[in-house]
């Protein structure tokens, strides 16, 4: 009998463990790593040239057909859009996750003997002398439209320029390619004495949708549901994964090595962190009394978004799964740098 219940409790264990996904290894992949080896002869350095975490706060999408004579019948237009915003978790809590994540990462670099080198000493580097040094514990909505991005507190980064819109350029601004990864990288770290460079970007998504339109049909229509996870967001034309990347020295006008952690797909929670069966509800969202704070800035900054429906997370889930999964892919991008060090 003893050995049943032992054997159901352990059956019952592995199903919860298994209910959690944790981030793993195994659901990372090595994107564009070179040279890891050559880490252990890297100083035990480290700057923070970017660490970005995006939040999807509001998608949109529109369809429409154009009328006209069809099998003897006249048809008109059909356009629909809609703006759905995210209802649940607000400004503070964007801020205290992202600081969360920032002070885990900052902790276990030193617990695994790196210094951390600070803006100032940075800023004295040829590299970045004449750039703009910017301060985090901010939320802003320019870099990408329908996310906030959270800058963490008691952290600086330089950006290249700023446009007047208050978008950010070059590395650390999460603008290019690969979230502030620039061409500069290694340059900096020569500069830095070979000290190792590390970039990190973040984001979060809360909702898909669908757009369907049919000429034949004479019908447009866009349907949403809630579709939260960990991966990659589309920044106008560029597409930025979430990633977390440490590079140092300097070959040519590249870094001598490199190692690059992402992702090989979406990473989904299994929590009820939102109703899967919620039905996106219309709302005026400028007449509501529960406006939330980012809405000033995206709404506000962005002029042209137009939320017509919200959809509402648990506070509690919501922040639970973000920070643990921040958290379980940090440490596997931290683990292969640690490994490699050695």
């Amino acid at each position: 009998m003893k050995k049943i219940i032992v054997l159901i409790c352990a059956v019952v264990l592995l199903s919860a463990l298994t209910d959690a996904q944790p981030i793993t290894e195994k659901e990372t992949a090595n994107h564009g790593s070179f040279n890891a080896g050559k880490f252990k002869d890297a100083p035990k350095r480290v700057y923070i040239n970017s660490f970005n975490v995006y939040f999807q706060v509001f998608g949109s999408a529109s369809a429409s057909t154009e009328g006209g004579e069809s099998f003897g019948r006249l048809k008109g237009d059909t356009k629909v859009a809609m703006g759905v915003s995210l209802d649940g978790v607000d400004s503070k809590d964007f801020m205290e996750l992202a600081n969360n994540a920032y002070q885990h990462y900052v902790t276990e670099l030193k617990s695994q003997g790196f210094e951390i080198i600070s803006a100032d000493e940075a800023g004295k580097t040829d590299v970045l002398s004449d750039w703009i040094r910017k301060e985090g514990g901010q939320l802003s909505s320019t870099q990408a439209v329908g996310y906030v991005r959270a800058v963490p507190a008691d952290y600086s980064y330089f950006v290249k320029r700023e446009t007047k819109s208050g978008k950010e350029k070059g590395t650390g601004a999460g603008s290019m390619g690969m979230g502030g990864i620039g061409s500069n990288t290694g340059v900096l770290s020569k500069a830095l004495h070979d000290a190792i460079v590390s970039d990190v970007t973040l984001t979060f998504n809360f909702v898909e949708l669908t757009v369907m339109r049919s000429q034949l049909l004479n019908m447009s229509s866009v349907k949403g549901k809630p579709d939260f996870h960990f991966g990659e967001m589309l920044a106008g034309s560029t597409l930025i994964p979430s990633y977390i990347n440490f590079s140092f020295g300097k070959k040519l006008s590249a870094p001598e090595a490199s190692i690059m952690t992402g992702l090989k797909g979406k990473i989904y929670s299994k929590e009820p962190v939102f109703n899967k069966d919620e039905k996106l509800r219309e709302t005026a969202l400028a007449k509501s009394t529960t406006i939330p704070d980012y809405a000033a800035i995206v709404f506000v900054e962005n002029v042209d978004l137009r939320p017509s429906h919200i959809l509402t997370c648990n506070n509690e889930l919501y922040k639970k799964e973000v920070g643990r999964m921040m958290t379980e892919f940090l440490n596997v991008g931290l683990t292969k740098l640690a490994e490699k060090s050695k």
